[in-house]
């Protein structure tokens, strides 16, 4: 699976209640990381549902299966993890 593939598969994950834009990439190494917000705003968010945003949606590289990554379930492998600048979806024509 290439990331542009990840990203695709996430981000339809994140718009299950609303449209959302991507805050951050990772790479975990077994999987990448997308944290999406909404594309309403932050205030609006945290009202609606208390934060949606704070955590990961995950893919897994070879398999494509969507998960959900949390820091506090391992904050080692938070801290190991390797951001990928966002900039590079706009290569894949694809809205940030």
């Amino acid at each position: 699976m290439t990331l542009q593939e990840a990203y695709l598969k996430a981000k339809s994950d994140g718009e299950e209640y609303g449209p959302v834009r991507l805050s951050s990439c990772r790479d975990y190494g077994e999987f990448w990381g997308f944290c999406f917000v909404p594309a309403l705003g932050k205030n609006l968010l945290k009202e609606l549902n208390g934060g949606i945003g704070e955590c990961d949606i995950t893919v897994n590289k070879k398999t494509g299966a969507i998960g959900y990554f949390i820091p506090p379930m391992d904050f080692d492998l938070w801290n190991k993890a390797v951001p990928v600048p966002i900039e590079q979806f706009s290569e894949y024509n694809v809205a940030i």
